[in-house]
């Protein structure tokens, strides 16, 4: 099992607007784009007694080097489950990518906390485990080493959309 921990700061007014963020449409197409997502389907999404829930198939643009093709079945995706519970201001996030037929999991807490008036810390934890033998290690670090790679990308692009949207986040408030 790898943990990993990324943290950034958003120019936000709530936590709220950074989870409304999360789930616009709009941002999750500017997002997907610019971390190469190619493909994004949601199986599921289910709203209720103060939890959200969306489960989606992602196809990443990134596609696996030949020596590891024959431990996939068809195209490399992965089923994400995002749960919020918005009375902790925090998400469960569930990922399971096709890879290694299902002995892959990625789980994580998306935790976000007020620093500011402004201000707000986003506290992305969790661990990538591997259930093979030898090479989980190198797997593992891999696949964290990618979320390193595209979580600055990301909350690039979410501040940016932040930026653009901060009336209208600001208005719902209201």
């Amino acid at each position: 099992m790898t943990p990993y921990h990324f943290e950034h700061v958003f120019r936000a007014p709530s936590t709220a607007a950074v989870f409304a963020a999360y789930f616009d449409a709009g941002h999750q197409i500017e997002q997907d784009r610019s971390v190469e997502i190619v493909e994004r389907e949601v199986l599921e999404l289910d709203d209720r007694d103060g939890v959200l829930r969306r489960v989606c198939r992602v196809v990443p643009r990134r596609q696996l080097p030949a020596i590891v093709k024959p431990l996939v079945n068809g195209q490399l995706h992965y089923i994400e489950t995002v749960t919020w519970r918005r009375a902790h201001d925090a998400m469960e996030i569930d990922i399971r990518p096709s890879l290694l037929r299902g002995r892959i999991r990625i789980s994580g807490t998306y935790r976000l906390e007020r620093v500011g008036p402004h201000t707000i810390r986003r506290l992305y934890s969790g661990d990538v485990s591997v259930d093979i033998a030898v090479l989980a290690g190198r797997i593992e670090r891999g696949i964290v080493a990618e979320f390193a790679r595209s979580m600055p990308i990301a909350a690039d692009c979410t501040q940016s959309w932040l930026d653009r949207h901060a009336e209208q986040s600001l208005s719902a408030r209201a």
